[in-house]
């Protein structure tokens, strides 16, 4: 049995009422990884979404020199969360980091909670916007650093990297 505080820690779900959460708890279910262990692979279904409840993951894109690290998240982190929104299949690889616990909620039954419970629907989705606008500047940060980085390392011949 496990603690089921971690619903109340995520950001995802902390705005939800003990009676909302019960509601998240009784669709979802606990998943065991081992360590390197694949949780999906980019290019599968968006099933669902995850949330960590302890060890810790990896969100990666390979390529032809290896595996590239993206994030990687802790306890109360939630992944997989694109799949809420549209039926695109997965922008990335989720590996498990060492043995970790997930808690998996499947889309369909997320979905039709949400649409069911309005109250629910608001506050979830207002706390994913809170979390991937935050993750959207982060990026943006990230772009930046890079960017200015490569401007003044010397890219061309006259010393600037052209932009996309």
């Amino acid at each position: 049995m496990i603690n089921t505080a971690f619903l109340t820690d995520s950001p995802l779900f902390r705005n939800l009422d003990e009676t909302e959460r019960a509601q998240i708890l009784i669709i979802g279910q606990v998943r065991n990884y081992q360590k390197d262990e694949i949780i999906f692979r980019e290019g599968d279904a968006g099933d669902g979404l995850f949330i960590v409840v302890n060890g810790s993951i990896r969100i990666s894109k390979r390529s032809v020199t290896g595996e590239e690290a993206l994030a990687v998240l802790e306890p109360h982190a939630f992944f997989g969360e694109m799949a809420l929104i549209d039926f695109s299949p997965r922008a990335a690889d989720a590996v498990s980091n060492e043995s970790t616990d997930l808690f998996f909620i499947p889309l369909k039954e997320l979905r039709s909670l949400i649409e069911a419970h309005h109250q629910i629907a608001l506050k979830v989705l207002y706390a994913l916007c809170e979390v991937l606008a935050q993750r959207l500047r982060e990026t943006n940060e990230k772009y930046m650093s890079v960017f200015t980085i490569a401007q003044w390392s010397g890219g061309g011949s006259n010393g600037l990297i052209p932009l996309p």
